[in-house]
């Protein structure tokens, strides 16, 4: 009987202490360190659970292996060290709660705490007349002066400790942070009531140490409100993969200790197991510990870096927005006078043919420039996750690209340009986003202009079951096999582009290709090679609820056609 009582309660002792040990170093690492000291509490916290792992780790030497032999020293400085360990957590206990909300430079007006503290441990550690004598039988002076006031720093402690706590508790703006409080302020009082009755009261009324191991062992109760804090409301911000390692860890240390207690110890061959075994889970936990460690610290940077970047982005997206916004003022003033003077809406605009043509180039130019502003603003749309369209409209395909080649009449006429449109089948309603589906056809169409040589052909096809088919094919330079998948990516352009068409952005295919992604088809290209002429090739379904994204459909969109 006294056996199993002796493997129960120094079984206890070693749990309690080193799960205590194994939090401690993980708030510390993970809620102390990688915050840069900004949740200074866990800081005390941490010093709580190593001080209890100190108590746990004393009590047990002293137990199993002081009073047994006798040793005064041994006897004395365990005891030293155990009551030190007590003082140490009941003054980390009083700063834990202070903490809360607190900065490190506010933390420097209450280090008159330090006063009583170090007039303890000096009652502690001095022989004879403080709180020890060299007594093996009755090593503690029950009744001495020292210990009354040893007695009144615990309690009044304790009572300090619940007060600025339950302060800190009303003063709470956030309800995440009150339940914490609320845990570890139950934890606390358990743990410490417990121990203050096995561990102060039973041998000051008693003189009866047997209940000393349990005084350690009733920290467990706050072990295990901080891992549900932790748990289930993130207590100081550690992370649900950290925490669970954190009881994975305790739980092995928990097998540890029935292995070490099970296996017969008097064997040679038992007991170099039982250190091999706990050398190995040793190096575990460091390692395990290092990595994760260093795992969540790379992440905390890139997770700043991020930040940065996001602020950087949005920094570059607000500019672009209110410089565009800067930029269409003034052109859309210059479009309206330019397009009354071309169209002679006003008998005074009356110009001769050369004034007229100038104007008109420089119309084009504008509408030009205005389309770039406009691609520019839908490229940044694109990278911030704000690009969507708007599937509202039934419109027939072949109409719109009829309206498309009447509106494109001047630079056909220009470029010399000749536009044959070809059908097949009867039904071409399609419901579609009407702007984004022109913008888009306007793209491919613009292109076959620009880089073909003169001859256009158009083919809309309904004939599939499923997709509307348009097969835009020019006779012009055609596109190379390594640039046939650049040419729709941003500002990627042809090697000949620039040479031909200096104006463009390089971002109208990019464009088209979202568009038609976002109507549930897409865009291809196709060529034989150079100078050999280009076939784009659009699909779009004839079933758009069927194949087009969720986000597709009425999503406000912002009218960017002037």
């Amino acid at each position: 009987m006294i056996q199993i009582q002796q493997f129960l309660s120094t079984g206890l002792l070693i749990l309690s202490g080193f799960a205590n040990l194994v939090i401690g170093i993980y708030i510390y690492l993970f809620a102390y360190k990688l915050s840069n000291g900004k949740h200074l509490a866990a800081r005390y916290f941490s010093y709580i659970c190593f001080s209890i792992f100190n108590w746990s780790l004393w009590v047990g030497l002293r137990s199993i292996y002081f009073y047994p032999m006798d040793s005064v020293w041994g006897i004395y400085i365990s005891n030293v060290i155990i009551y030190l360990s007590m003082v140490t957590m009941v003054q980390s206990l009083v700063f834990f709660a202070i903490a809360f909300n607190t900065n490190i430079r506010q933390m420097k007006k209450y280090n008159f705490f330090y006063y009583p503290y170090i007039f303890i441990l000096m009652l502690i550690i001095t022989p004879n007349w403080g709180l020890f004598s060299f007594d093996t039988q009755y090593p503690v002076n029950y009744k001495s002066l020292a210990y009354y006031i040893f007695l009144l720093y615990i309690v009044s402690y304790m009572f300090l400790y619940g007060d600025i706590l339950r302060h800190r508790y009303k003063s709470a703006d956030n309800f995440q942070s009150r339940r914490n409080m609320l845990l570890i302020l139950i934890g606390t009082i358990l743990s410490l009531l417990t121990a203050f009755v096995t561990n102060v009261m039973i041998p000051f009324l008693y003189r009866d140490l047997t209940f000393v191991y349990y005084g350690p062992v009733a920290t467990l109760f706050l072990s295990f409100m901080v891992i549900f804090a932790m748990l289930k409301y993130k207590l100081f911000h550690i992370k649900l993969p950290i925490a669970g390692l954190l009881i994975t860890l305790i739980i092995t240390i928990l097998l540890l200790i029935v292995r070490f207690f099970l296996v017969d110890g008097n064997s040679i061959t038992s007991l170099q197991f039982n250190f091999l075994v706990i050398f190995m889970f040793g190096f575990l936990y460091v390692f395990l510990t290092r990595e994760v460690y260093l795992g969540a610290k790379n992440q905390l940077l890139l997770d700043s870096k991020q930040r940065q970047l996001e602020t950087i982005l949005d920094s570059k997206n607000d500019f672009l927005k209110n410089s565009s916004h800067q930029f269409r003022t003034p052109l859309t003033v210059i479009l309206g006078y330019l397009g009354m003077i071309i169209q002679k809406e006003n008998p005074k605009y009356d110009l001769n043919q050369i004034a007229v043509d100038d104007l008109s180039k420089t119309y084009a130019s504008a509408k030009n420039l205005n389309e770039i502003i406009n691609d520019v603003l839908d490229s940044n749309d694109v990278n911030t996750g704000r690009f969507g369209i708007n599937i509202r409209d039934h419109i027939d395909l072949k109409t719109m690209i009829e309206l498309i080649i009447d509106e494109k009449k001047d630079i056909l006429n220009q470029k010399a340009t000749i536009v044959k449109i070809k059908s097949s089948g009867t039904e071409f309603e399609a419901f579609v986003d009407r702007g984004k589906l022109k913008e888009g056809l306007n793209n491919i169409i613009d292109n076959a202009i620009f880089y073909g040589n003169g001859k256009i052909l158009i083919d809309i096809d309904s004939k599939d079951s499923k997709f509307f088919i348009i097969r835009i094919k020019d006779n012009g330079v055609g596109i190379s096999r390594s640039e046939s998948q650049n040419i729709w990516k941003k500002f990627e352009r042809g090697k000949k582009s620039a040479l031909i068409n200096p104006n463009g952005s390089g971002l109208g295919l990019y464009l088209t290709k979202q568009i038609m992604i976002k109507h549930g088809g897409d865009v291809v290209a196709h060529s034989e090679g150079r100078n050999k002429g280009s076939v784009f090739t659009l699909t779009i379904p004839k079933n758009t609820k069927k194949y087009a994204p969720s986000d597709s459909f009425g999503v406000n969109i912002q009218n960017k056609d002037l």
